[in-house]
């Protein structure tokens, strides 16, 4: 209900019409819409919501593996159904590359759930901080605003054997990620759209919060629940370090 409300202010002002369009969008070319930022949109949102949907739901007294199955079809279903509903409307098209990457997010965030060992090793997350368009800020707008997006994937030092103890690198994380700039239309008459890939360091912040805010907790409270869930899925633009190729 959340997401129709939000579709309908956001998405389908334009109303919907009688027929079914789809369109062919492509993935990452730099012919394309938004250079594939779009479609990891699709896929983080599809993994994320898997995920947290799956934890409230055995939260709420369903076991694990009823509460995954209901988080991946709710998850999934709502971005296929937005997705179809595009397809009605006067603006929009139903774009099958969104529904491959809706599926491909669902299946990574039942992937994880499903294996711990590899959830304590790599983290799938955004990173967004405000984009500057033609000559002023961008509203904040984590899901539109794709120059202001990284997504990134993070292999941290505490998921490895070796390094869980350390008393440095189990702080630590790789990270390599993907991002790209001045797609938007109001951007493309002044400056070349790129696409960039990333490579970076950065903090384990979930790491520190144990060590120091969290520390000596016999059980994770809620707000200790809340903070690592957050931490899971958001990349805190001033804990990492990263370089550029465009």
């Amino acid at each position: 209900g959340g997401t129709l409300a939000y579709g309908q202010a956001q998405w389908w002002q334009d109303g919907l019409s009688g027929q079914f369009s789809t369109v062919r969008e492509g993935w990452f070319g730099q012919g394309t819409n938004y250079g594939g930022a779009d479609k990891l949109g699709h896929a983080m949102f599809a993994y994320a919501g898997t995920r947290l949907l799956a934890r409230g739901l055995e939260w709420a007294g369903n076991d694990r593996d009823t509460a995954l199955r209901l988080g991946v079809v709710t998850a999934v279903g709502t971005l296929v159904g937005v997705e179809v509903i595009d397809g009605f409307s006067r603006q929009w098209r139903f774009s099958r590359e969104d529904v491959m990457a809706d599926l491909l997010g669902g299946a990574l965030g039942y992937l994880f759930e499903t294996h711990p060992r590899l959830d304590a090793l790599l983290d799938l997350r955004l990173q967004y901080s405000p984009s500057r368009g033609p000559g002023r800020e961008r509203r904040f707008d984590p899901f539109g605003d794709y120059s202001g997006q990284r997504y990134l994937l993070v292999l941290k030092g505490s998921g490895v054997p070796a390094f869980r103890e350390h008393p440095l690198l189990r702080y630590l994380e790789l990270n390599v990620g993907y991002g790209t700039r001045n797609f938007e239309e109001e951007s493309r008459p002044f400056v070349q759209p790129t696409r960039h890939a990333y490579v970076g360091i950065s903090l384990n912040l979930t790491e520190v919060l144990r060590g120091t805010a969290f520390r000596g907790n016999a059980s994770p409270s809620r707000t200790q629940r809340m903070a690592e869930a957050a931490l899971e899925f958001i990349q805190v633009p001033p804990a990492t370090v990263q370089g550029d190729h465009v």
